[in-house]
């Protein structure tokens, strides 16, 4: 999810995590809408996790890991620590 100014590190970031992750559905929501529309769309969609970056994430260099399944907590992590994070929730 992108949330604010923040479309082209966004889309760059989904590439990055489809390379590292071959055969994982990896979506980008690019159509705009409130926080908690996109929430919804995430959640209705099936997804395992959630990557959230808006323009505070971005400023401080981390993407925050939002599990939409189970009872894990919701973390930020380094924008470099994504992938290995993802897998984490994953397993």
């Amino acid at each position: 999810m992108a949330m604010g100014d923040v479309l082209a590190p966004t889309m760059a970031l989904a590439e990055q995590l489809r390379d590292a992750l071959p055969g994982r559905g990896i979506q980008l929501h690019c159509g705009g809408g409130s926080f908690k529309s996109q929430m919804k769309k995430a959640d209705r969609s099936g997804a395992a996790v959630a990557l959230i970056m808006g323009e505070d994430e971005l400023a401080s260099g981390v993407v925050t890991v939002k599990p939409l399944r189970g009872q894990a907590e919701q973390k930020q992590v380094a924008q470099g620590d994504v992938t290995n994070a993802l897998i984490s929730f994953l397993e």
